[in-house]
């Protein structure tokens, strides 16, 4: 058995039909797609910079590392202590008496600059990665405002006169 559509009560004549109908006005619908699309981009562009600071940041702490051990190496270090420097391992009595004094300014001078750029890297990598967590949280909220001015209700529309009725 068919189910006969209600009759609308407005005009006594016309059947409803469901349909779907945007919640709020035609200037809000727009403000609410200009929000949507570009915060979806916006999410995707700070994802793509968070992994990209993460890889920069893994480069620039490699790239240190043999910097520091060449310069270790040119004032004729032995391979064992430029490992512990690099380690961020102490050395020991012995070790720093085998070495000469000129060998030991180079050595402070390694150690002062190791970790200058470890703590640059690591502000750079806070700054950057900062910047992106933010990014995606702020075109998050954007979306869902954006989603929210959006949305779509269920109604019953009369044929006849075009009266609408909600169909909850």
């Amino acid at each position: 058995m068919a189910t006969q559509a209600p009759i609308c009560k407005v005009c006594n004549e016309g059947s409803l039909k469901a349909k779907k109908k945007y919640r709020l006005s035609g200037p809000a619908i727009v403000i609410g797609y200009i929000l949507l699309i570009p915060s979806l981009l916006g999410m995707l562009f700070g994802l793509l910079m968070l992994f990209c600071t993460g890889s920069a940041t893994s480069e620039t702490s490699k790239t240190t590392q043999q910097e520091i051990k060449k310069q270790l190496a040119a004032s004729n270090i032995p391979k064992q202590i430029v490992e512990k420097v690099i380690n961020h391992e102490t050395l020991n009595r012995d070790e720093k008496e085998s070495l000469t004094q000129k060998q030991r300014t180079a050595l402070a001078d390694a150690n002062l600059s190791y970790s200058a750029a470890t703590i640059g890297t690591g502000a750079g990598a806070a700054l950057a990665g900062g910047f992106s967590i933010f990014m995606i949280v702020a075109s998050f909220v954007g979306g869902l405002i954006g989603w929210l001015l959006t949305m779509k209700k269920k109604v019953l529309q009369c044929l006849n006169c075009g009266a609408v009725v909600n169909a909850s």
